[in-house]
């Protein structure tokens, strides 16, 4: 009888729904997802990014998935270029900003980057041709983004347009 050398053991990883997590397991999964983005622009190292968000290296793999490489033989744990987690966001629309559900991380970023020109807008620091010029016709997730600057100065006149709620809780939306 001989050993057998170099046989490793594969183990499949039971992938989470997000549908089925409870509120603490969406807060850790939203923590994970917080600690792929910073480990994503180069932040902090690993080890700090799990301290920052009071993460357990097992705990943030588990949430993580695939979404987290390397870490293995020496090699240093890195988050993948884009991922397919599940992010809550607000989309702007004709009457306001709608809760709703992305599962891509550059929809995400795009929506966050038209939040940031659209504040610019609002505080006179972009000009309306530039805005217009730069998101009209845009599409995220098969819907375009609303870019018309006289409904959008009207909006905020209005109040309809709460800057300061752009990041709560967008509840159970689909």
């Amino acid at each position: 009888m001989s050993k057998r050398k170099g046989v490793k053991r594969v183990v499949k990883r039971h992938l989470l729904r997000y549908s089925t997590l409870t509120e603490r397991q969406r807060a850790t999964y939203g923590r994970t997802t917080n600690l792929i983005t910073d480990l994503r622009r180069g932040e902090d190292s690993y080890t700090e990014l799990l301290r920052k968000y009071h993460l357990g290296s097992q705990t943030a793999r588990k949430y993580a998935g695939r979404d987290l490489l390397g870490g293995t033989r020496g090699k240093p744990v890195r988050a993948s270029k884009a991922d397919r987690r599940v992010r809550d966001l607000l989309f702007p629309m004709s009457f306001g900003d709608v809760p709703t559900r992305t599962h891509n991380s550059r929809d995400a970023t795009k929506i966050s980057n038209y939040f940031q020109d659209r504040d610019k807008l609002l505080r006179s620091k972009l000009s309306a041709r530039d805005f217009e010029a730069k998101w009209r016709g845009v599409h995220v997730a098969g819907r375009e983004l609303f870019a018309d600057t006289r409904e959008i100065l009207r909006m905020a006149d209005a109040d309809v347009l709460k800057v300061e709620r752009l990041y709560a809780s967008t509840g159970g939306a689909r």
